[in-house]
């Protein structure tokens, strides 16, 4: 426990760097207020370097908290807006889109092909192969299509 005695702000500086390369490997937020936590440690050191080590830890663990505590509810709202909400919803990406009816539809069930892929639809009605159809909305792995008029 005597090595608890010689922290100084190089080691808390050390360790916020070292967090904080971390987190940029891909922590997802997790190690960024320690890292800030340790930095901020290492400022108050080199303001106090007679500080005990107990309240080293204690405000460690106090900013850490805090920093974490601040970017889980005001900035990860920022990093995770966009402007393509629907970009990996493969059936939102769909929506407004036309095909032609593979099969004729029984109990108003059928498929399309879009692209590579194969969709199951549901429409409210039979209609005959080869119906132009727009899907309308998406349920689970079913494409919701109504007739398109020609």
């Amino acid at each position: 426990m005597d090595f608890l005695n010689e922290l100084s702000a190089w080691h808390w500086l050390s360790l916020g760097i070292v967090l904080l390369v971390l987190e940029v490997l891909g922590a997802a937020g997790f190690l960024l207020g320690m890292g800030l936590g340790a930095m901020v440690v290492a400022a108050v050191l080199a303001l106090l370097p007679n500080l005990q080590w107990q309240w080293q830890l204690l405000l460690f663990a106090v900013f850490s908290v805090m920093f974490t505590w601040l970017y889980w509810s005001r900035f990860r709202a920022v990093n995770e807006a966009t402007d393509q909400p629907n970009l990996n919803d493969r059936t939102a990406n769909l929506i407004g889109r036309s095909a032609a009816l593979m099969d004729d539809s029984i109990g108003g069930r059928s498929q399309v092909q879009i692209a590579d892929a194969l969709w199951v639809v549901a429409s409210e009605k039979n209609l005959p192969k080869g119906t132009l159809v727009e899907i309308i909305s998406a349920e689970g792995m079913v494409l919701n299509v109504v007739a398109k008029d020609a």
